[in-house]
């Protein structure tokens, strides 16, 4: 058997990064809910699902940039 590859370094984004990361996640939400109109039922579930997904992970950047934000102040 082959050895398998070393675990890739974990990234690492500046708040900035994670500014412009949540901004696209939120646009994207809005994007598929938008589009979301112009489709069957079952398309338009799916694309809710991945709105919210898009929307969920978006709030967790905002809660970790939160938190950045009050370990700063403090």
């Amino acid at each position: 058997m082959a050895p398998s590859p070393p675990d890739p370094a974990p990234l690492v984004f500046d708040p900035d990064d994670c500014r412009r990361l949540r901004d696209a996640l939120r646009y994207q939400g809005r994007d598929l809910h938008h589009r979301s109109y112009a489709v069957d039922s079952r398309r338009r579930e799916l694309l809710w699902e991945e709105m919210d997904r898009c929307l969920a992970l978006a709030d967790r950047i905002e809660r970790h940039l939160d938190a950045l934000d009050g370990a700063d102040a403090g």
